[in-house]
């Protein structure tokens, strides 16, 4: 062939959108969260907040998928003298869609309170239900999430008495150029309570907070 002659062959050849050309298999977001943690056990209790920044990594195996999570950050006394902790978090999900618009999902999540008196840890294995409603298509979801504590530990004398937990939110698609080559940006604001208890009504630890994420690629 004569290579003058290839930009015009080319020029005829049916090129894909590129969008189209961009792996949807992997997805992944950053973002801060203002947690509120409480405690409450027959002895007292302490309230503490702070701020928080992780990250979300997702990967899409077809049928099954990974959603891969670690975030950390400073809790500080809102009132009373408890002491400021560090708290760390982490989780591996493997995720199955029945439904387009319903996942479920299993796996460890890993939580962590580290203060001058010690390391308190806690192991959740957690069943998890998301559920998505377009309120705009293509521009915004509203989206729910519920979970479970299946079987659960922490490193304290009474032990764990299992945990649960909800979220809500809603994702806004931004709009996507066509000179970019990456799937289109997305925001999500998010409303989480989780709740851990100990055996023997030895106390209850929870934790509320606000997510504030900018993603790329899946949700």
């Amino acid at each position: 062939m004569n290579l003058r002659a290839l930009p015009l062959v080319l020029g005829f050849l049916p090129v894909s959108p590129i969008a189209a050309q961009v792996p949807r298999y992997l997805g992944g977001d950053l973002g801060i969260s203002w947690p509120q943690f409480q405690s409450a056990s027959p002895g007292g209790g302490a309230k503490l907040s702070g701020l928080v920044a992780g990250g979300r990594l997702r990967v899409d195996l077809r049928p099954v998928s990974f959603e891969l999570s670690y975030s950390q950050g400073r809790l500080a006394a809102d009132t009373g003298g408890a002491p400021a902790r560090d708290i760390v978090e982490g989780s591996l999900f493997l995720t199955a869609r029945p439904l387009p618009w319903l996942a479920l999902k299993a796996g460890p999540h890993l939580r962590a309170y580290a203060a001058p008196g010690g390391t308190e840890r806690w192991v959740l294995w957690e069943g998890r239900a998301h559920a998505d409603a377009p309120i705009i298509e293509g521009q915004w979801l509203a989206y729910g999430e519920v979970w479970v504590a299946v079987a659960s530990s922490v490193n304290v004398s009474s032990g764990a008495s299992g945990a649960r937990g909800a979220e809500a939110g809603l994702t806004l698609k931004l709009p996507q150029s066509p000179k970019l080559l990456q799937s289109p940006l997305w925001v999500r604001l998010a409303y989480v309570v989780d709740q851990a208890r100990l055996k023997n009504n030895a106390g209850t630890e929870s934790l509320q907070s606000v997510v504030l994420a900018i993603g790329l690629g899946g949700r």
